[in-house]
């Protein structure tokens, strides 16, 4: 019996979340995701990792900063495109954390939550 409440939206958030998390946080979530701890704790995990650039953006900006200083500028506007692309999904996915997070957890988890989702800049 789930103790969590929302299933709906956690269904959603794991669904949002899934492409950028590894295959063992999606698994747990979908297994282990029927508490506010668990769902706490994965999400607290999940905006850590989404605090800082993916792999895509560092390859995407590092592209870029080649295809520049080879003076190919349309490339390089491509790769600034993707990069700019993938830092701004992330950054919804943070804010999608930060608003339908308290959602998903009651009691004591949220108020872990609260203290750990810290609205932080995107780099």
């Amino acid at each position: 019996m789930s103790d969590a409440p929302n299933t709906q939206i956690w269904t959603e958030i794991i669904g949002a979340l899934e492409d950028l998390m590894p295959p063992e946080w999606s698994r747990q979530a979908r297994e282990s995701g029927d508490t506010s701890w668990m769902r706490a704790i994965l999400l607290v995990d999940a905006h850590d990792r989404l605090v800082a650039p993916t792999p895509l953006e560092h390859v995407s900006r590092t592209l870029h900063d080649l295809a520049q200083q080879n003076g190919n500028d349309t490339e390089a506007a491509g790769w600034e495109a993707l990069h700019m692309q993938r830092r701004e999904a992330r950054r919804l996915l943070l804010v999608k954390i930060e608003e339908l997070g308290p959602t998903v957890v009651d009691g004591e988890p949220a108020a872990l939550l609260a203290r750990a989702l810290n609205t932080v800049a995107v780099v």
